[in-house]
């Protein structure tokens, strides 16, 4: 296998409100694009975030659907914070899942992916 399978998700841009919780704060995001292992989300100063920290994602789809997730800091730097998820329910996993292959150009792509095991 490649050491390229961790980025080989595809990502749809999504612009959804975020609530990002690690170490006691809260703090509003809003993602910039979306896969079924992570996000990306615009951020002042990665919001002080480390690579390697463990948070959780509260994300907002629509009124009364809220999805929350593990996650760990991939990347945080100048306004942007890449966050991979780790955990989830079934459920908050079918609705991820629903919103990628509504957003993405080849939604059967995104099941070939889950077909694939990465």
């Amino acid at each position: 296998m490649s050491e390229h399978h961790s980025r080989s998700r595809s990502r749809v841009p999504a612009r959804f409100e975020a609530i990002v919780s690690w170490q006691g704060l809260t703090v509003p995001v809003v993602s910039e694009n979306l896969s079924l292992r992570g996000m990306l989300c615009a951020a002042p100063h990665g919001l002080g975030m480390r690579t390697g920290e463990a948070c959780v994602v509260r994300l907002t789809l629509g009124a009364g659907t809220v999805l929350s997730m593990g996650a760990r800091v991939a990347r945080a730097g100048r306004g942007t914070l890449a966050l991979a998820f780790e955990e989830m329910d079934p459920a908050t996993f079918a609705h991820l899942r629903n919103v990628v292959r509504y957003a993405a150009c080849d939604p059967d792509a995104i099941d070939a992916e889950l077909g694939a095991g990465g």
